[in-house]
């Protein structure tokens, strides 16, 4: 901690003559954002390793809510990374004329750099889990006016189309939106009972946030529709505590939020030392794969055979079974459970065997250090040899690659002259 000062809960409106003595060019940063999710947590986490690790950075916290610290735009520090997610804190943001990231994504602000989540991609990587839980109809919940929600939209119905069109069918995606407040609120949901109540069932719903999904499944069970039976719901930024105590459980998308804090700091680093860079692109960060639980742990499919063979397979799949322990299951003979399994996915039973084999070996090597040798045989998958040639041909890389790439990595820039 030596490098790094934090003054909380309130910025300190100080001009240039109240720096302390010996500090010498320590940058005054404020932080604008209420540290009540683990959203920000992870953000500001990442903030403050890069001003460990690079030194000279005071960081200044901005109360609970950001729109609660009127004195930002007098504050006489010398940068900001804020979480905009209204016209107020925007305006409010503008009016202090300080150097500013924003990490929140919900805004196009004119002068203010961008590190966000890359949204699309998260709207993609919703859209590829559900799919592959053999979904045919899908359904998004969405935030009012906010670029983020719109950006996982844009990316979950494109996926949607894109698998359609393969497949010489049309895709359709029902729409629900409702301002941020409104889904924060467990008062109000009549409209969006009426909404889920019409749906054909089986659904995939892809809701743009856990907070809006955990809205989706209390109203659910109030009106009788069961989860992920009828309708599977997948929500974002994986709250864990939210997520598990969600009846069922919640899956949801991480993020990589101490990446995009990191990534922030340095991003207003740079700006600070070189105004120039003012009009930089900025930065997407790639969301972190899906942590399934119970709400999409399920498999859709108007063939009861192939739907009790597919869940049987992602429930079991790490225990050895065969492709004659799924007949079994699925109560019919091997050959009629290919040749319908086939018709129905277009792809054989081994194969969906396999491919839940490698899901849990990839969650295994992304959650856990156990070594590569345990994993292997843990999953269903007998020799390390096979297991490595089934990961690379499924994943484009080795087991330890794989691992590797989903640690946190930070970049660094060189220390200010």
């Amino acid at each position: 901690m030596d490098n790094l000062r934090i003054i909380h809960p309130e910025l300190r409106n100080a001009g240039d003559d109240e720096r302390i003595e010996g500090e010498g060019e320590t940058l005054r940063i404020a932080l604008a954002m209420g540290l009540n999710d683990s959203y920000e947590h992870g953000i500001v986490r990442g903030v403050m390793r890069y001003a460990r690790e690079h030194g000279g950075w005071s960081l200044h916290g901005a109360g609970w809510m950001f729109p609660g610290v009127p004195s930002l735009a007098d504050w006489k520090g010398d940068g900001v990374i804020g979480r905009v997610e209204s016209e107020e804190d925007a305006l409010l943001l503008a009016k202090s004329g300080l150097p500013a990231v924003d990490v929140a994504g919900a805004y196009s602000l004119p002068g203010v750099l961008r590190v966000t989540n890359d949204d699309y991609l998260t709207g993609r990587s919703a859209a590829e889990h559900l799919l592959e839980a053999g979904f045919i109809r899908f359904a998004f919940c969405g935030v009012d006016g906010a670029l983020w929600s719109k950006e996982r939209h844009a990316g979950f119905v494109d996926a949607i189309e894109a698998r359609s069109r393969a497949r010489g069918a049309r895709s359709q995606c029902p729409l629900f939106s409702a301002p941020l407040r409104w889904w924060e609120s467990l008062s109000e949901g009549d409209e969006l009972a009426r909404w889920l109540s019409s749906l054909p069932f089986p659904t995939a719903l892809f809701a743009c946030n856990d907070t809006a999904a955990v809205k989706i499944t209390t109203l659910t069970k109030a009106i009788g529709i069961r989860v992920p039976e009828e309708l599977a719901v997948l929500g974002v930024d994986d709250e864990d505590i939210l997520c598990e105590l969600s009846d069922p459980p919640l899956s949801s998308i991480p993020l990589d939020c101490e990446r995009i804090g990191y990534l922030a700091a340095r991003s207003l680093d740079s700006l600070l030392r070189r105004p120039s860079d003012a009009g930089q692109a900025g930065h997407t960060i790639a969301p972190r794969p899906v942590v399934e639980r119970a709400s999409t742990r399920t498999f859709a499919s108007d063939d009861p055979v192939v739907r009790r063979a597919a869940r049987f397979i992602r429930a079991e799949a790490g225990k050895g079974i065969s492709v004659r322990d799924v007949a079994a299951a699925a109560g019919v003979s091997r050959r009629t459970l290919e040749l319908r399994f086939r018709s129905g996915l277009d792809r054989s039973v081994h194969e969906e065997l396999v491919r839940a084999r490698l899901r849990a070996a990839a969650a295994l090597l992304r959650e856990t250090n156990l070594p590569i040798r345990v994993i292997a045989p843990r999953c269903g998958i007998a020799t390390l040899q096979r297991f490595y040639s089934l990961f690379r041909a499924a994943y484009g890389c080795t087991p330890a690659r794989y691992r590797a790439q989903q640690r946190v990595s930070f970049e660094r820039i060189p220390p200010r002259e």
